[in-house]
């Protein structure tokens, strides 16, 4: 393990032990705290640990493939009303990209949207920690969150930014000008975010966006961040 993912590693551990302490205090700002977070991965795991709020969905230690996010957030009655059903690696759309990570983990499939259970040991535990979460879900109170990775195009930047919800983020390598983006500032690779969740609130104030407030927090630091990262490519 390298020194700054070993660092990494550190943090997250010590927040998600602080989270049992802080939590209930955070989530006194909160106007609902029964709120459903939408996540193309881990992300929204992150948001409810930190706030101390229950699991309120069913993207929780996954991840979805651009493509088939922005189709599940379209549709999202739809797909969740579907019986979850599970293929191998070889039968994936993904399988190229499947191999390449050495993914393990279920791979599950929602009518034509597969899901990719990156935390679950077995189809059984991925099959019942879904159908019980998406009973959880208040149809009140969601909110959408989306990052710039696992083959993200314009196409889907464009596609997320058009969906009818008033809560929803995006956070992207750069600016595209659209109205959901979150400019981040962390590391990026070849116009993919790698990972969101170590930095997961530093770029966004959690409590407006789930608040429904305007949440862009520190985007001049963000793209001062984004360019010195960018100058020590070249």
């Amino acid at each position: 393990m390298k020194y700054k993912e070993f660092i990494n590693a550190v943090r997250v551990k010590i927040r998600e032990r602080m989270n049992l302490y802080l939590g209930q205090y955070r989530k006194k700002k909160l106007l609902d705290e029964n709120v459903t977070i939408i996540s193309n991965n881990c992300w929204g795991g992150h948001v409810y640990r930190y706030l101390g709020i229950k699991y309120l969905s069913p993207t929780i230690g996954l991840y979805f493939f651009a493509d088939n996010y922005v189709k599940f957030c379209r549709n999202l009655k739809y797909y969740i009303g579907r019986e979850l059903k599970f293929i191998s690696v070889d039968e994936s759309k993904h399988k190229d990209n499947l191999v390449e990570r050495n993914t393990k983990c279920p791979i599950g499939v929602l009518d034509d949207i597969e899901v990719v259970f990156l935390h679950y040991k077995s189809e059984q535990e991925a099959l019942e920690k879904w159908n019980r979460r998406s009973k959880r879900i208040n149809w009140n109170n969601i909110v959408f969150k989306f990052s710039e990775q696992n083959y993200c195009s314009m196409k889907e930047i464009l596609e997320f930014d058009e969906l009818p919800y008033d809560r929803k983020i995006m956070f992207t390598t750069k600016d595209y000008h659209v109205k959901s983006q979150i400019l981040w500032g962390g590391v990026c690779i070849k116009g993919d975010i790698p990972n969101d969740t170590i930095l997961f609130r530093e770029f966004i104030d959690l409590i407006k966006f789930i608040n429904g407030e305007d949440c862009k927090k520190r985007q001049k630091y963000a793209e001062r961040k984004l360019k010195k990262l960018n100058k020590a490519k070249t």
